[in-house]
């Protein structure tokens, strides 16, 4: 009976101490949001040495919002996308071979005078002497992979910081669906992650790179322009998105990575026995 109490006991303790870890992890979801603030409250972390923020989302408000529980693990954090946001979750019906707009995550805004739905975030902010380097987290999402690899419609996301592009691959290339992917059939970039059809799949998307870090050099003492664009290229259709990370975009480095839950559940379960274990040896050495 004592041993049982014990380990009833135990699990009562290490539910409480898992929490959240153990309880069954939520969807994937976007709330479409275009409103400044709380796009710029989601994004930004440590912004010691920076003031005087504005914003300024550009195009169409369906482009815009805020995600949470991501198949990309950065957690949460902003989106923009050349369609509507609020598609991208789902299950992926297409490979990434075959063209289907019935089926594909495909949006024209239709904007006028833009045949390239290119969405954009306008960030300025004043840099005092402290402030050396700004850093953020993204990944680049597409509907044209694998579809449109090499060809003309070369969707891009860029990250300008007082006009130069930090949105880089991790070899320095830009990130654009040419250089993820060069063609349909040959060797993919290392930073390309392949999302085909299937039941378990989280996102539409045909593919998405690997969470990338950059980081770039601010104008101290000054005002600083941060402009976040993703655009279609060619044409206004087959999707595509960046997201960033909740909280990196500052002046702090990213923090290293931690153990993933199902590593700390092993460490934690390796612990319980071990506990377990020794109770039932005190319990035998009493008797």
């Amino acid at each position: 009976m004592k041993l049982l109490e014990t380990t009833a006991t135990t699990a009562v303790a290490l539910t409480a101490l898992l929490g959240t870890a153990v309880a069954p992890a939520r969807g994937f979801s976007i709330t479409p949001n275009n409103n400044g603030s709380a796009l710029l409250q989601s994004l930004l972390g440590d912004t010691t040495g920076l003031s005087n923020f504005s914003v300024n989302p550009i195009r169409n408000a369906n482009a815009f919002g805020i995600f949470e529980n991501d198949p990309f693990e950065l957690g949460s954090g902003i989106v923009l996308s050349t369609g509507n946001v609020t598609e991208i979750p789902g299950e992926n019906t297409e490979d990434g071979r075959n063209l289907d707009y019935a089926t594909d995550l495909s949006t024209d805004f239709g904007i006028e005078g833009d045949t390239d739905d290119s969405i954009s975030l306008d960030i300025s902010f004043d840099a005092d002497s402290t402030a050396d380097k700004v850093f953020f987290q993204y990944v680049f999402g597409s509907e044209e992979f694998l579809e449109f690899g090499g060809s003309e419609f070369n969707d891009a996301f860029e990250l300008l910081l007082n006009g130069t592009n930090l949105a880089k691959l991790s070899d320095g290339q830009d990130a654009t669906i040419a250089n993820l992917i060069p063609n349909r059939s040959g060797t993919y970039h290392p930073d390309f992650i392949n999302n085909p059809a299937g039941p378990d799949t989280l996102t539409k998307l045909d593919g998405y790179t690997k969470t990338l870090a950059f980081e770039g050099l601010l104008n101290k003492n000054s005002r600083n322009t941060l402009t976040i664009n993703i655009k279609d290229t060619a044409d206004g259709l087959m999707d595509s998105a960046v997201f960033l990370k909740g909280g990196s975009l500052g002046t702090a480095p990213p923090a290293e990575t931690v153990p993933e839950p199902s590593v700390v559940l092993g460490l934690v379960g390796v612990g319980a026995i071990g506990f377990l274990k020794g109770r039932r040896n005190q319990k035998k050495q009493k008797f």
